[in-house]
C-alpha cells in the first residue's frame, strides 16, 4: 500500500474520462511512473480492471478547471459490492486492516468504481465515512489533498481462478484468527441488533435460498435435525443484515448450500460448526472458501461437507438464462456432454456453463445423511476446550498519537487488545521514524507505551512513525501513523 503525497501537484482525477492524471514535472515522472503503476484498488489485486494505471502530464494549470477534495482520502473499488462474500473477504477486511495501519484518522473512503449503492454497503459505512464517485464533469478535475491507493492483503485466504488458474485457497502463513477476529469483532461493536440479545440457548442456523440451489425438502431436514439434535434451528435466507450477523455469532453453528451467505461462518464463535451442502456433481474439494476460513488458525470452526450423489434427487433449469446456469443456448452436443457429466471439470473463472449448470440446481439432500453429519461435528463441538494459534500472535496497537515540541517528538499509544487474552506478561514495541526532508529512517525498541524521541528532530520537518509489538521474536501488526 503506498501513499500519494503531495496530491496539490501530482494526484487528479478526470471525471468525464474517468482517468486518474499526475501533473508532473520531467525530472520526477520516471520515479513516479514505478511506483504508481504497481498499485491496485482493491485486493483482488490480479485482475487489470483495478490497476492504478494514471496519465501523466506536464504541469500547466492554466486550462484547467480544479476542483480540490480536502482531508484524508481512500480510493477503492468495490469487487462485487452485490455479494455478501466478496464484500466481507475481498473489500471490508482488507479495508479494516488498511485503515488500522493507517492510524486513527478522519477518513473519507472514496468508491472509484461504477456500481451504485450496493445492498451491503452498511459494512463500509461503519469503517469510515463512505462518498461515491463524483459525476462526470468534462473540463473538471478533481484534485486530492492526501489520497492513498492500495489495500492490505493479510486477512485474504482465497483467490478465484483467474488467468487461468483454478480457484483455491491463498498462500498465506501470517493469517490467523486474530486478523478475523480483530475485524468482526469492530464490525458486531457497530451493528446494532433490535433484538436486545434476544437469541440464547443452543440452536442452529439454516440458510435457505430461495432462488437457486435451493433445498427442496427443506422443512423435513429442518424437522429431522431438531428431533435428533433437540436443537432450535433458526432459519435466514435475506433480511436485516445486522440481524443476521448476530443470530449467526450466538449460534452453535450454520448449515447451508454452498453460496455467499456461509461468509457468515467469519462471526461464529471458536468450537462452532459449519455444515456445507454441495449439489450433484460438484466436488467440495475443489471449492473451499469457507473449508479454507474454519482451517485458519485459531479459527476453531469445526468444517464438514455433504455432497449429493444420486442425480435423481437434482432438479436440474436448462431453460435459464446463460448466468444463471442454462444451457439451450449451447450445441446439442455440447448440452448432452454436460448433462452426462459426474463432476464437474476444474475450470477457470467465471461462466463456466458446466459449473454454472450444475451448481444452480436445486437438490432434494439425503436428510439421514446430513443429520448424521451435523451431529458428529456436534459432538466434536462438545468436546472443544479453547482454540489453539501456534506461536500466540500479537494484534496492533491501538490509538497511536503523536506530538512535537522543542524538538522533541512525543510518541503514545494502547497495547493490543488480546495480550489480555494470551498470557503475555511483557512484551516489547518496535518504534520506526522517517524524515520527510532527510529521508533518514531510525529505528527504536522499547518495553513502553509512552517514548520521547530527541535526537535529530526537527518539529519543522514531518515524520511517517510505525510501531508494532513484539514478543519472542513475532512482531504484531504494525500500526501507522503521520507527525
Amino acid at each position: 500500500m503506498k501513499k500519494q503525497q503531495n496530491a496539490h501537484w501530482n494526484s487528479s482525477y478526470k471525471q468525464y474520462s474517468d482517468q486518474f492524471v499526475y501533473l508532473v514535472n520531467n525530472s520526477s515522472q520516471e520515479e513516479l511512473k514505478s511506483t504508481l503503476l504497481s498499485l491496485s484498488f482493491s485486493s483482488v489485486s490480479e485482475l487489470d480492471a483495478f490497476s492504478f494505471a494514471p496519465v501523466f502530464i506536464s504541469q500547466n494549470f492554466s486550462k484547467l478547471k480544479i476542483h480540490w477534495l480536502g482531508g484524508n482520502v481512500m480510493l477503492f473499488k468495490r469487487f462485487k459490492p452485490d455479494n455478501i462474500m466478496h464484500v466481507l473477504h475481498d473489500d471490508v477486511l482488507p479495508l479494516y486492516h488498511t485503515l488500522q495501519f493507517l492510524g486513527e484518522r478522519k477518513l473519507k473512503l472514496l468508491f472509484m468504481d461504477n456500481f451504485t449503492q450496493g445492498p451491503y454497503d452498511i459494512f463500509y459505512k461503519l469503517l469510515a465515512d463512505v462518498r461515491y464517485k463524483p459525476s462526470a464533469n468534462k473540463q473538471e478535475l478533481v484534485c486530492f489533498e492526501s489520497a492513498f491507493i492500495g489495500v492490505s492483503p493479510v486477512s485474504k485466504w482465497y483467490q478465484y481462478g483467474y488467468h487461468g488458474k483454478v480457484q483455491g485457497p491463498v498462500a498465506n502463513d501470517k493469517l490467523n484468527s486474530f486478523h478475523i477476529h480483530g475485524a468482526t469483532s469492530s464490525i458486531m461493536k457497530k451493528l446494532k441488533s433490535a433484538t436486545n440479545n434476544q437469541y440464547i440457548g443452543d440452536y442452529l442456523v439454516l440458510i435457505s435460498r430461495t432462488e437457486t440451489r435451493r433445498i427442496l425438502n427443506e422443512k423435513k431436514l429442518i424437522s429431522k435435525i431438531e428431533f435428533d439434535t433437540k436443537m432450535k434451528i433458526l432459519v435466514i435466507s435475506d433480511g436485516d443484515f445486522s440481524e443476521m450477523v448476530h443470530v449467526v455469532q450466538a449460534s452453535r453453528g450454520i448449515i447451508g448450500m454452498h453460496g455467499a451467505l456461509l461468509i457468515l461462518g467469519l462471526f461464529l464463535k471458536p468450537g462452532s460448526i459449519l455444515i456445507e451442502l454441495f449439489p450433484y456433481a460438484v466436488n467440495p474439494d475443489n471449492y473451499t472458501p469457507y473449508r479454507t476460513l474454519s482451517s485458519i488458525p485459531g479459527m476453531s470452526i469445526i468444517y464438514n461437507s455433504w455432497r449429493n450423489k444420486e442425480k435423481t434427487k437434482s432438479f436440474f433449469h436448462p431453460d435459464y438464462p446463460p448466468e444463471e446456469g442454462g444451457i439451450r443456448h449451447l450445441p446439442e452436443k455440447i448440452q448432452a456432454q454436460i448433462m452426462e457429466q459426474e463432476e464437474v471439470p476444474l475450470h477457470s473463472c467465471c461462466s463456466d456453463p458446466a459449473w454454472l449448470f450444475y451448481i444452480n440446481q436445486d437438490t432434494e439432500v439425503n436428510v439421514e445423511e446430513v443429520v448424521h453429519i451435523i451431529q458428529k461435528a456436534l459432538t466434536e463441538s462438545n468436546l472443544f476446550t479453547g482454540p489453539q494459534v501456534s506461536d500466540k500472535e500479537l494484534s496492533v496497537v491501538k490509538h497511536l498519537q503523536c506530538s512535537c515540541a522543542d524538538n522533541k517528538l512525543t510518541l503514545n499509544w494502547e497495547k493490543p487488545w488480546n495480550l489480555d487474552y494470551i498470557g503475555i506478561d511483557s512484551v516489547q514495541y518496535m518504534i520506526g521514524v522517517q524524515s520527510r526532508q532527510l529521508k533518514s529512517y531510525k529505528v527504536y525498541i522499547v518495553n513502553v507505551i509512552s517514548y520521547v524521541i530527541e535526537d535529530g528532530i526537527d518539529c519543522n520537518d514531518t515524520y511517517n512513525v510505525w510501531v508494532n509489538a513484539e514478543m519472542n521474536g513475532v512482531k504484531g501488526v504494525v500500526q501507522y501513523i503521520e507527525c
